[in-house]
C-alpha cells in the first residue's frame, strides 16, 4: 500500500468513527469511483490489440493473465465497468470470452446488447462460454420430487420448494431474466453466433476454457458455448 492509499485509508477510518459507516461510504465513492476510472484508462491504455482473453463479470473470482471486468471496484478488477454500456474493447481482439453467473443480473435487452458486444470483440474463430442458473433444473424439480431445491450447495436456506424458485428469478432484486438452454442457445444465435452448443461442465471446446468453470456452482448451473 503506497502513501496516499495509507492515508485515505486512515482519514476514512476516522471520518467512519465519527459519523457512521454509512454515511462515510456515500461521501467517499465520488473519490473512490474517480480513481477506479483513472485506474481502468491505464489499464486500456496498454492493452495489447488481440490474443486477449476476458473474463466478464469476474466478482470474486478473477483469474490470472485474463482480462478481468467488473462494476465492483475491487483491487483485482483490471477494468471497472457497466455491462450495460458498450465494452471499451476494440473488435476481434480476444480469443475467449468467459462470462460465469452475469447475464441472470441484466434485462433481457441489456443482456442482448451484451451478447452482441462479445461477439464483436472476438477475433474469428473466438469463443465465448456463459454460464447462468439452470432455470429448467428449477422447474423441472419443482414439478417432480423437489430434492434439488434443498441441495446443500445453495448459499441460501429455504422452507418452502416454491421460495427456491422465487430466490432463482429474484436474487432479492439482483436477477432481472433467467434461461434455460433453448433460451441462451437463441440468445446467442440471434447475435450472429456461428456455431452454438450446449456444453459440459468443465468441458470447451477451446483450451483457454477447460476446467475454468466454479464447482461451488456445478449443481445449479447451465453452460453454453459459442463460436464466432
Amino acid at each position: 500500500m503506497n502513501r496516499t492509499d495509507l492515508l485515505s485509508k486512515r482519514l476514512k477510518g476516522a471520518v467512519i468513527r465519527i459519523i457512521g459507516r454509512q454515511h462515510a461510504n456515500r461521501l467517499s465513492a465520488p473519490y473512490y469511483d474517480w480513481r477506479a476510472r483513472c485506474r481502468t484508462r491505464a489499464f486500456l491504455a496498454h492493452l495489447p490489440p488481440s490474443g486477449l482473453r476476458l473474463n466478464l463479470g469476474c466478482g470474486y473470482r478473477p483469474l490470472p493473465g485474463w482480462v478481468n471486468v467488473d462494476r465492483a471496484r475491487g483491487p483485482a478488477v483490471d477494468v471497472v465497468w457497466d455491462l450495460r454500456h458498450p465494452l471499451p474493447f476494440s473488435s476481434d481482439s480476444f480469443l475467449a470470452i468467459f462470462c460465469e453467473h452475469v447475464l441472470e443480473h441484466l434485462t433481457k435487452p441489456d443482456a442482448a446488447d451484451l451478447v452482441r458486444e462479445c461477439r464483436r470483440i472476438l477475433q474469428p474463430g473466438g469463443v465465448i462460454r456463459l454460464s447462468t442458473p439452470d432455470a429448467e433444473r428449477f422447474l423441472r424439480s419443482y414439478a417432480t420430487d423437489r430434492s434439488f431445491l434443498f441441495h446443500p450447495g445453495f448459499a441460501e436456506a429455504v422452507e418452502m420448494p416454491l421460495d427456491r424458485i422465487n430466490l432463482m428469478m429474484r436474487e432479492f432484486g439482483q436477477h432481472l431474466w433467467v434461461y434455460d438452454a433453448d433460451s441462451l442457445v437463441f440468445l446467442l444465435q440471434r447475435a450472429g453466433f456461428s456455431k452454438v452448443i450446449p456444453q459440459a461442465f468443465g468441458q470447451s471446446i477451446h483450451p483457454l476454457m477447460k476446467d475454468i468453470d466454479s464447482s461451488a456452482r456445478e449443481f445449479e448451473s447451465l453452460y453454453v458455448e459459442a463460436t464466432k
